[in-house]
């Protein structure tokens, strides 16, 4: 058993925050004397340094309070979701101070390979190979015949993919040029996609009743849930990093009211599309 003073001391938190925790009924001492005096034991130690690490993520006492309170949440996971968010972070982090260092010392080029015309070529054939029937027939009647989307697709790709902005987001998702064509070459079998999609349901009808409930798009149970589509679309579409490609759902929900409204009445809940998108940014700190 540990006095007030003793805890104070040990953890750096005042003695009158932790009365004040004592009285909001969030840390409550394991004991105390005929006299007042609050003593905490090694148990009461560990559920403060879950507080503290909580409020390290901003978080207001009375949202921790909730989660502390509450049984039935995995608190193992949704901090396993937190240190995934904080990771990706750093990543992205370091890649933003590795682009700078890169400038000031006058290296204009990205550490990406550009796309030759013969990965194109391959590409292409791979397009070619598994496109659906009715989408290559289409194709070539609206150019006319196969040589002329042949000509018009490898133009076209040969511009898109060795556009800057388009070479750092596959760097950043696939981290080479052969990852890149590996996963063109490597589709999704069906079984995967549905595999995929289950999933990515799953956590999105979760979300549903997170939003119900009020929670913000900050809460670590909304955080977990996107951890979960995380980490399922990075291995659905076998990425290096998968932020590139969850930014883009965002944006989807964000920028064409279209699907928004779509995702909405698929999920029976209007505005889930923009909680998720919302969701989506706060996840990667953006």
């Amino acid at each position: 058993m540990k006095t007030v003073n003793e805890v104070s001391k040990l953890t750096g938190v005042s003695v009158r925050a932790l009365h004040y925790y004592d009285e909001i009924g969030l840390l409550k001492p394991s004991f105390v004397n005929e006299a007042g005096y609050r003593f905490y034991d090694e148990e009461a130690l560990k559920k403060l340094q879950q507080i503290l690490l909580f409020k390290e993520f901003d978080m207001p006492l009375k949202e921790i309070k909730r989660i502390m309170e509450n049984p039935s949440l995995d608190r193992k996971k949704i901090l396993m979701g937190q240190r995934y968010a904080l990771a990706q972070k750093k990543l992205h982090l370091e890649r933003l101070l590795s682009n700078v260092d890169g400038i000031l010392k006058g290296e204009k080029e990205m550490d990406f390979t550009v796309f030759e015309k013969e990965d194109i070529e391959e590409l292409f054939r791979i397009f070619v190979k598994n496109a659906p029937e009715n989408v290559l027939e289409t194709s070539i009647r609206d150019f006319g015949s196969m040589e002329a989307f042949h000509k018009n697709y490898v133009e076209k790709a040969m511009k898109l993919y060795n556009k800057p902005e388009t070479r750092q987001i596959l760097l950043e998702a696939y981290g080479d040029k052969e990852a890149v064509i590996d996963s063109a070459r490597n589709p999704m079998a069906q079984e995967e996609l549905s595999d995929y999609q289950k999933k990515t349901d799953s956590v999105t009808k979760r979300l549903v009743l997170c939003k119900r409930e009020g929670l913000p798009v900050q809460a670590l149970e909304v955080k977990a849930l996107i951890c979960e589509y995380a980490l399922a679309t990075k291995r659905a579409f076998r990425l290096k990093n998968e932020r590139q490609v969850m930014t883009g759902i965002a944006e989807t929900y964000e920028n064409y009211p279209q699907a928004r409204v779509a995702f909405d009445r698929q999920y029976e809940e209007e505005g889930i599309g923009t909680y998720l998108a919302e969701a989506v940014r706060n996840f990667y700190g953006m």
